[in-house]
């Protein structure tokens, strides 16, 4: 089975496999709804964490340093995924994605 998105690190490319890649893609969807860009930025980066992490066999070689790089990525591209989101949705006119939104909840005093 191919591989959906391209990666672009030269030395785990080659070791990606494709049920990383869809295990990937599932870990990404129940973090929230994102555009077709930022699912695939973050798809490729949880490849890479997931890889690190299935390839890795001493606590100091070079999968554990390109782990804590990717882990770090990741961290830092999810907040900005999500920003992103909410500006399209709020450009569209549509309600926040992650479930309801307070302000949509009616109050009311008896």
């Amino acid at each position: 089975m191919p591989l959906t998105y391209t990666y672009h690190d030269k030395y785990l490319a080659p070791l990606v496999a494709a049920e990383v890649e869809t295990r990937a893609a599932a870990d990404v969807a129940t973090l929230g709804t994102f555009t077709d860009e930022w699912v695939e930025r973050l798809t490729v980066v949880r490849s890479y964490v997931l890889t690190c992490m299935e390839a890795q066999k001493a606590p100091d070689d070079l999968f554990t340093a390109k782990l804590a790089i990717y882990r770090k990525e990741f961290d830092a591209l999810l907040p900005q995924a999500r920003a992103a989101q909410i500006a399209a949705e709020a450009a569209a006119g549509t309600a926040p994605s992650g479930g309801s939104s307070w302000a949509s909840v009616e109050l009311t005093r008896s």
